[in-house]
């Protein structure tokens, strides 16, 4: 029996879940008097602005301003669309749901139709390859690559052919406008004369995935000719590089079940290794890895072997990843790869077990890695040098967390360089010390950047912003409050955006709903309302206003401005006394409306 997402079925979903456990997987969260904090999980930071409140169910990042309910947060996080996420939440309490209408699955058409032409182009292109004259150059060039037959059919590997105007009329004869495939990535259109043409000519097509599976851009690899060697789909609503990780959706399992990812550079790396049978493998799309992808990593295992090329960029890399990964509490190895080889060249000459046995199996702990790294800097045979490589050295030893990991490579570096053991650990514990002296003074600087912070902040906003923000920040929560401010307010808001959620909350709570903020913050239809809604929501307020505090606001909502202007045409009249008397005059009659309008 077809059915739909009813507010019953939210109700219920509501009841079960807790934001808590909802976003724990995703973000290290500890406890801060009422609600929980985190390093935000949708932009780059390092000190935790991200905040989950357990009572209002609503999470927000005071950084970004990303905010919203449990079923926001899955949209984001894992890119789906709102009848997915509900599902998602809803297998994960065993919530059973009617089998949806297709109208309720569909409710983006646009972006329905973007994932379309993305999966109708992925079968032309691997048509054309497997199947056409066209395909011939493809079929050589991956013959040569030593790829099978089994994996272009696995990775649903294709062949654009070498012209402006393949694939465009194929889609459009099949109802694809223009304007869809160029938001799908699949043309480009001149600004000059507005012509379009297919953005893919002469390439190997490797269809790139979100993590359930489906088709959200293409990775392009040049076969012979100029141009750019690999070409990635454009950035597009489903298509954002630093979002996502080649092949994690097929890798995903294998990786929780042996606890260990290889993370590669390139698609041509993963496809090959993936050949090779080793199933554990994901690549970046094109960009340094990020935060984002870092994370993806850790929610499925902590243990990561970083297996970038053996040149200074690809090394540069690994020191960049490593970074990341270790901030998300991420083992972390390396692999070294012979000079010259990158792993797809290994794996065709040596074969996969071999490059299991050596180079994964071989990778080097991150500490071992880093001083390696540090020692590439410094010319060894030179007394000045090597001291300024072992302080360097002893720095890195001493952000170790664990005494015995310190003594270690204390050890190491001290069987390596004849030097004293003692004197090296007295050398680390006076870095240790030093350090903890930076990370005090760089706290106390902290705090009190952050209370100018706040300073400047509060007073950003005016009298006036600063009681719409309580007073809607109250409405959302008191059904009460709402109704005392219809009757006194209405719509008499002064920021755009107080005035527009007044109104979604006075239709909120005249449709009948109860006083539920995470409810109805999951009403509102646009992400920027959302995100206030649940700003606003984290201001810390009384849970119930006094009639004095309801009064202020109404004061300074309703007369403060009238106040300003009055208090501005009165510096106008000043201005104006003598070299304009008439329009003085005029403005004095303005002054009275408004003193009138104040009584």
């Amino acid at each position: 029996m077809n059915g739909k997402i009813t507010d019953e079925i939210l109700d219920q979903l509501r009841t079960f879940i807790d934001l808590v456990d909802v976003v724990s997987p995703y973000v290290q969260l500890k406890k801060s008097g009422r609600n929980y904090f985190g390093l935000c999980p949708f932009h780059s930071e390092k000190t935790p602005s991200f905040s989950v409140s357990p009572d209002k169910q609503i999470y927000y990042c005071f950084g970004c301003g990303a905010g919203g309910d449990a079923i926001k947060f899955i949209m984001d996080i894992e890119q789906l669309t709102f009848i997915e996420a509900v599902k998602h939440l809803a297998d994960q309490v065993n919530l059973p749901l009617p089998d949806l209408e297709v109208s309720e699955e569909v409710k983006d058409a646009e972006l329905q139709q973007i994932r379309d032409s993305l999966d109708l182009a992925a079968k032309l292109y691997h048509h054309v390859l497997m199947n056409t004259p066209f395909g011939e150059v493809g079929r050589r060039y991956l013959e040569k690559r030593n790829i099978m037959k089994e994996t272009v059919y696995e990775f649903q590997i294709g062949y654009a052919p070498d012209s402006f105007q393949f694939l465009l009329p194929f889609m459009k004869k099949r109802g694809f406008t223009e304007e869809i495939l160029e938001k799908a990535g699949l043309i480009s259109i001149k600004e000059e004369t507005g012509r379009a043409f297919d953005r893919f000519r002469h390439r190997l097509m490797i269809p790139i995935h979100d993590a359930q599976g489906r088709i959200i851009g293409f990775g392009g690899r040049l076969i012979d000719g100029d141009g750019p060697k690999y070409l990635n789909s454009p950035e597009t609503r489903l298509f954002q590089k630093r979002l996502h990780l080649f092949n994690l959706h097929r890798a995903r399992s294998p990786i929780r079940k042996e606890q260990q990812v290889v993370l590669f550079e390139g698609s041509i790396d993963v496809i090959s290794a993936w050949q090779a049978g080793i199933k554990t493998v994901v690549a970046t799309l094109g960009t340094a890895l990020t935060d984002h992808q870092a994370s993806l990593i850790k929610r499925n295992t902590q243990n990561v072997v970083l297996c970038y090329d053996s040149d200074n960029a690809g090394q540069s890399a690994s020191v960049k990843g490593l970074e990341i990964l270790r901030e998300q509490d991420c083992t972390v190895k390396i692999a070294q790869m012979p000079i010259g080889l990158d792993p797809d060249d290994y794996i065709r000459r040596h074969g996969g077990d071999l490059f299991k046995e050596e180079i994964i199996a071989g990778a080097l702990p991150s500490v071992a890695f880093t001083l390696e790294s540090l020692k590439r800097n410094f010319n060894l045979k030179d007394e000045d040098a090597r001291m300024k490589y072992l302080s360097q050295a002893v720095g890195v030893i001493a952000d170790l967390p664990k005494p015995i990991e310190q003594e270690h490579y204390l050890q190491k570096l001290s069987n390596e360089f004849g030097l004293s053991l003692e004197a090296l650990k007295e050398e680390c514990r006076r870095e240790r010390k030093k350090k903890r002296r930076q990370q005090e003074r760089k706290q106390k600087s902290y705090k009190k950047g952050q209370g100018i912070e706040a300073k400047t902040r509060s007073s950003k906003h005016s009298v006036t912003e600063m009681s719409e923000r309580h007073l809607i920040a109250h409405m959302m929560r008191s059904g009460k409050v709402t109704e005392w401010a219809k009757e006194k307010i209405g719509a008499e808001f002064h920021t755009e955006i107080y005035t527009a959620l007044a109104a979604y909350i006075y239709a909120y709570y005249e449709q009948g709903y109860p006083e539920d903020v995470s409810r109805f913050i999951q009403s509102l239809p646009d992400d920027s309302l959302k995100s206030k809604a649940s700003e606003l929501q984290m201001i810390e307020l009384p849970d119930h206003p006094s009639e004095t505090e309801l009064n202020d606001h109404l004061k300074n909502i309703k007369t403060v401005p009238i106040l300003e202007q009055i208090m501005e045409k009165e510096q106008q009249i000043k201005t104006l006394a003598e070299s304009d008397p008439i329009q003085a005059a005029q403005i004095s009659v303005e002054i009275m409306k408004l003193k009138a309008k104040l009584k």
